[in-house]
């Protein structure tokens, strides 16, 4: 005979509530309840979720306490969730999951471990997508090799070099800024790896890279041109105050979109006649707009 829950909404402090559910709940009980929670939900609670994978369990079971285990970020569970992964004949949408919540607790020690798993050849390139996101996640500067050996090879799938090209640009040193900036500026390389690199060498570069990223605001590509003045944006250094000016030249809206949130960012006094003419004459009215936000707020901080 099973206990039946009425799972009303609950505080996310209520442990014993939660314990009691994986002590005595039915797989739908904890899959209902579990589902619900976006917060840690105490000590107690977390040692009953480890004991979990000890019993036997609808996958669905334990895909939703993986993902718990994720959003409360319990490093303890490491080694728990390596086992589950070395499982045999565990479903794609679990062993993903698992992946995912290894990133999100961001325990160095996975790395390795990630590392085998992924050039182990049964790994489908799903898993692998997830693997290299994880490792971005994690954010220890011992995968750069492994990312930079993705990003390098021109036969890897598209999607695999784009994914690590991101996850370099949260893991990586400026060991990678080379790769980066070769592809960033290649008209030859697939658009979406020109994008995603300009991306991370902002994060990795910031300043170093203006320079790079200041030759891409009139590149054919009206995206690549976006990602560049966006990452100046990202940077927001007075450094790109002359750069950002060309931009809101562009031909591109976007590009003047960024241009003017730029100038708003770094309060450069110098764009202020360029503004009012963008503020009143920009055939776009989204341009208007943030050159009319960039004025107040560059003429606010000149009052004060």
């Amino acid at each position: 005979m099973s206990i039946v829950f009425l799972l009303k909404p609950v505080l996310a402090s209520d442990e014993e509530f939660y314990r009691q559910v994986l002590s005595y709940g039915t797989d739908s009980d904890i899959i209902k309840a579990f589902s619900k929670v976006s917060g840690n939900l105490g000590p107690t609670v977390n040692r009953s979720v480890i004991d979990i994978f000890k019993q036997d369990h609808s996958e669905g079971v334990y895909i939703c306490v993986a993902r718990y285990i994720g959003i409360a970020g319990l490093k303890e569970t490491c080694a728990v969730l390596h086992n589950e992964l070395n499982r045999p004949r565990i479903s794609e949408d679990y062993r993903e999951e698992l992946i995912i919540t290894l990133g999100k607790i961001k325990e160095p020690l996975s790395v390795d471990f990630l590392k085998s798993y992924y050039f182990d050849t049964k790994r489908t390139k799903r898993i692998r997508k997830a693997i290299i996101d994880a490792w971005g996640e994690i954010g220890d500067s011992k995968i750069e090799d492994t990312l930079i050996s993705i990003i390098s090879n021109e036969y890897e799938d598209k999607e695999l070099r784009a994914r690590a090209i991101l996850s370099v640009g949260k893991a990586g040193t400026e060991k990678s800024l080379g790769i980066l900036r070769d592809i960033a500026i290649s008209p030859q390389e697939d658009k979406i790896l020109r994008m995603y690199s300009i991306h991370s060498l902002a994060k990795i570069g910031g300043e170093k890279v203006i320079d790079i990223l200041g030759t891409l605001i009139k590149d054919e590509s009206h995206e690549v041109a976006e990602y560049a003045v966006n990452g100046m944006v990202e940077i927001g250094s007075k450094s790109c105050s002359d750069y950002l000016l060309q931009a809101l030249k562009s031909d591109y809206d976007k590009v003047r979109i960024y241009a003017a949130m730029g100038l708003a960012a770094i309060k450069y006094e110098g764009a202020i006649d360029i503004l009012k003419f963008k503020s009143e004459h920009d055939v776009n009215e989204r341009v208007r707009e943030e050159a009319k936000k960039a004025l107040e707020v560059i003429q606010h901080s000149d009052d004060n």
